[in-house]
């Protein structure tokens, strides 16, 4: 039985660690304790993964909320082998949160916590507010959006020396 030439590149790529491998996009709900239904969804996106959350308040007592975590949950060495249970802890860290779409710090699963993988794999809280069409965004805001935490201040630098 021969393969095609493209099934084994891409399988060849997938286990030379050529990136973050194709992930199943897991989603799913959860009550928070003070009654906010959420709902919560897993995407691929520039690089990295972005966990979308939706969450509706009791019935009456304002509007929903919506926010994204983003990180690269594949940098940590465990993930590849226990994805599952890294997106089974992360959510039971939100549903532990009084209101998830406020910031609350960064969410780690306990395998991939500090010490254990790189801060990118961490999901952090992208922070909300568009910029505006004609605008051009700050050095700051070009380095959060492109540029692996640790590397902020320097990306930053490079920017703003381009922007002039």
């Amino acid at each position: 039985m021969r393969l095609p030439l493209a099934l084994l590149t891409l399988a060849a790529l997938g286990a030379a660690g050529g990136g973050p491998g194709p992930e199943a996009a897991p989603s799913g709900h959860f009550s928070t304790p003070e009654q906010h239904r959420c709902g919560w969804e897993v995407r691929r996106a520039a690089g990295s993964s972005e966990l979308r959350l939706s969450c509706r308040p009791p019935s009456g007592r304002g509007a929903e909320q919506s926010c994204v975590y983003r990180g690269e949950p594949w940098r940590c060495p465990a993930y590849g082998a226990r994805s599952r249970q890294f997106w089974r802890q992360i959510v039971a860290r939100l549903r532990r949160r009084r209101r998830p779409c406020t910031e609350g710090g960064p969410l780690s699963a306990r395998f991939c916590g500090p010490g254990r993988a790189p801060p990118e794999a961490q999901l952090r809280l992208v922070p909300p507010g568009p910029i505006a069409a004609s605008a051009e965004p700050s050095p700051e805001q070009l380095a959060e959006t492109y540029c692996a935490q640790r590397w902020h201040s320097l990306c930053a630098f490079f920017a703003g020396f381009w922007q002039g």
